[in-house]
């Protein structure tokens, strides 16, 4: 984590503000040098630095937009992305607008198409597919014909939209394109996760459908996108006739592709067959990962057979390379203390954030409150002193039952 301003080194702290009054001061010099990189790489760090540390909104797209004339600083599209997402949770769509059509001005890189898709893509992130459209649109005036890269960008700018008209809007977008631009086997599995996400399941295997009349051959991403969504939905029948078309076209299926049987097949309540397809992995050379486990794990709680659950999750612990994550934690930890497992929960807690595991702090807490219940309260202020030093950014309280005399 970045130091606060205050404790930075003061050859560093006069550093940076040397650089951003050279920009500040400077625009002129910049502007007539637009395009050109007059910063050096460790004085670029600095400027974008400064701009994560800017508090005041105006500020920061005041000074991104003077940034930019920096080759270099374009060439970071990370730095891009950060500000995009922390203006448009601020609802600064007009902010966003802003810094993207600015780009525009920096004729040599707009003219490739990698930097305009970024910036549709960007529009994309914020939520903003119509302006992802018409900058679509306009690359022409820009001096780059659209391709279909760029058309599947706002494609993808569609999907992330939260329009409850976005299908349409992508139907029409899709059959309105230039005549010049063939669809392809990505623009197809864009639109196909789209319409499985709004639960249109049977536009979807239409569009698998008309995919092959047109002559594109379906991939592993198609028909994995396909079975995730039929077998989500509980649907074996379809799933596995999709399984069968999947082997019909000689694709043969991924660990993810069993993955989505299986998280079917639990939700289904069929555990045993589950079972039988996890044990199967290693005859075709496919080993389980932490997804295979979580669903059984999962499958196991929700009908309440713990002992099953824990000798799942020892078994996962056996596998090299296959850890069990957030998910895990926060289907065992509960459902272990509800039946009186505490001390199993205890260790599964402990083990996690001891090897540095992402850890939801509500379980962590969970474990804790539960910890107090059973008047383990050594134990839960052990617990609760351990995590805070571990993950400096959370505050696990200690029960008021522990502080009782």
């Amino acid at each position: 984590m970045t130091p606060p301003t205050c404790i930075l080194p003061r050859i560093h702290l006069l550093r940076l503000c040397r650089y951003i009054r050279l920009f500040c001061s400077a625009p002129n010099h910049i502007t007539d040098r637009m395009g050109d990189s007059f910063v050096s790489p460790q004085s670029l760090r600095s400027i974008i630095k400064s701009i994560f540390r800017e508090d005041d909104l105006n500020q920061l797209v005041s000074n991104f937009k003077r940034f930019s004339a920096d080759r270099n600083f374009r060439s970071k599209p990370k730095v891009y992305e950060i500000i995009i997402r922390r203006l448009a949770s601020a609802g600064r769509l007009d902010a966003i607008e802003q810094i993207i059509e600015q780009q525009k001005r920096y004729k040599e890189e707009i003219s490739h198409e990698g930097f305009a898709v970024r910036l549709i893509s960007l529009y994309g992130i914020a939520g903003m597919a119509d302006r992802a459209a018409a900058l679509f649109h306009e690359l022409p005036a820009l001096g780059l014909p659209p391709t279909v890269f760029s058309f599947n960008a706002v494609l993808t700018a569609y999907t992330r939209s939260k329009d409850a008209n976005r299908i349409a809007q992508i139907n029409d977008f899709f059959s309105s394109h230039d005549a010049s631009i063939e669809p392809n086997g990505i623009s197809y599995n864009i639109l196909i996760n789209a319409l499985l996400e709004r639960g249109l399941l049977h536009d979807a295997l239409s569009t698998l459908d008309l995919m092959e009349q047109r002559g594109i051959k379906p991939n592993l991403v198609t028909f994995n996108t396909l079975l995730n969504g039929f077998y989500r939905k509980g649907m074996m029948l379809e799933g596995d006739g999709l399984w069968k078309r999947m082997i019909d076209n000689d694709i043969q299926p991924d660990l993810r592709s069993f993955n989505a049987k299986i998280r079917g097949l639990c939700w289904q309540g069929k555990i045993l067959e589950a079972v039988e397809v996890l044990e199967g992995l290693s005859k075709i050379g496919l080993e389980p990962n932490t997804l295979t486990f979580n669903a059984l794990i999962k499958a196991y709680c929700r009908e309440e057979k713990m002992e099953e659950a824990k000798r799942v999750y020892n078994q996962m612990g056996k596998k090299g390379g296959c850890f069990p994550d957030r998910h895990t934690l926060r289907e065992l930890v509960p459902k272990l203390c509800q039946v009186g497992e505490v001390d199993f929960a205890l260790n599964i807690c402990r083990m996690a954030i001891k090897k540095g595991f992402i850890v939801d702090v509500s379980i962590v807490q969970v474990m804790i409150d539960e910890l107090a219940k059973a008047s383990l309260y050594d134990k839960a202020k052990k617990l609760v002193k351990w995590a805070n030093s571990k993950n400096t950014r959370a505050n696990f309280r200690i029960p008021l039952s522990c502080l009782a005399p």
